[in-house]
């Protein structure tokens, strides 16, 4: 009997993962080489002593529950480290490293009842390297997640995210029956200012206006996104044709007084932009193309009438243009 608990001893020592049995008045019966490396005390003896003697952090825990349940009800238990990642004071690395981590663990608490002895053995297993690589993995795709919905140049929407976005607004202002608009807006002569200052330099032109567009774009709900080359989008909702048009003409006025030189434009001495402004009304069954439609009838009509202007396709409806 000796030689095969002596056997089943170092075997147990052996293990990659923890073992720790308690009695039942709460004792600790074995604990193997691999838990005594993780807890913060390794030197500490703690065989035969009371578990909350050396380990009084767990008393109010769920996992001396679980140890009492299993000693008094033989039931067994499964601590995942979802909703406990550190039920022990376990430890990676070595004993005298000040900076080593806690271990994330999942543990199994299990009945031992035999010749009338009742026990339960705590199993520990180690998942920080799996966890911390679940994590970063996913950081990493949430952060290519947003790059793949993030304008590369400006670093503000691009048109996938426009397209998702005007789409679930569309859907909820049908719902909600509260008004949704959207400001298409257009550098004007920006070929021109290419072709005169180089494309860095309208690379960076369109940095400058985007970040000032964003600067006055401010509500949590809005979205300012680049609709492509030289055009950006806002979509607006919860807003009426007035708000939105409002609005228009306060971006217009936005990029007019970063006064960035445009002698090649025909309708101002600096930078400006025409705007077309569309709403879908309470009721309405407009979709999001449909909707992205009029707001371009609306910024083609600003270009006719001379550029760096707003027009609302309410106001060309009705004047019956």
């Amino acid at each position: 009997m000796s030689e095969t608990h002596t056997l089943l001893s170092a075997a147990l020592g052996k293990l990659n993962c923890g073992v720790l049995i308690i009695d039942s008045q709460r004792r600790i019966c074995f604990i193997n080489q691999w838990l005594l490396q993780a807890l913060r005390h390794p030197a500490l003896d703690y065989q035969d002593r009371p578990l909350l003697d050396v380990l009084p952090e767990i008393a109010d825990s769920r996992l001396y529950k679980s140890i009492g349940q299993a000693l008094d009800k033989g039931l067994p238990a499964v601590l995942s480290p979802s909703l406990n990642p550190y039920p022990l004071p376990l430890f990676n690395g070595r004993a005298d490293d000040p900076e080593r981590l806690p271990m994330i663990q999942s543990l199994q608490v299990m009945p031992l009842r035999q010749q009338g002895l009742n026990h339960c053995m705590i199993a520990v297993s180690d998942l920080s390297s799996t966890m911390r690589r679940e994590n970063l993995l996913k950081v990493q795709a949430e952060k290519l997640s947003q790059q793949s919905l993030t304008d590369d140049l400006t670093s503000i929407a691009n048109r996938r995210r426009l397209n998702q976005v005007l789409e679930e607004e569309v859907r909820r202002a049908g719902r909600t029956q509260k008004p949704l608009s959207v400001i298409l807006l257009d550098i004007d002569h920006f070929k021109a200012y290419n072709d005169r200052f180089g494309h860095l330099a309208g690379d960076a032109c369109l940095m400058r206006v985007a970040q000032s567009l964003q600067e006055r774009v401010i509500r949590a709900g809005d979205l300012l996104a680049r609709y492509g080359g030289e055009e950006f989008c806002v979509i607006l909702p919860d807003t009426d044709n007035e708000a939105a048009h409002a609005l228009a003409e306060a971006l217009r006025h936005k990029i007019a007084g970063l006064n960035l030189p445009h002698p090649d434009s025909s309708c101002a001495a600096t930078l400006s932009i025409s705007l077309g402004v569309a709403t879908s009304l309470a009721g309405s069954a407009d979709t999001a193309t449909g909707l992205l439609l009029k707001a371009d009838n609306a910024l083609y009509r600003a270009k006719q009438r001379g550029r760096n202007c707003s027009v609302s396709h309410v106001h060309i409806a009705a004047s019956g243009d």
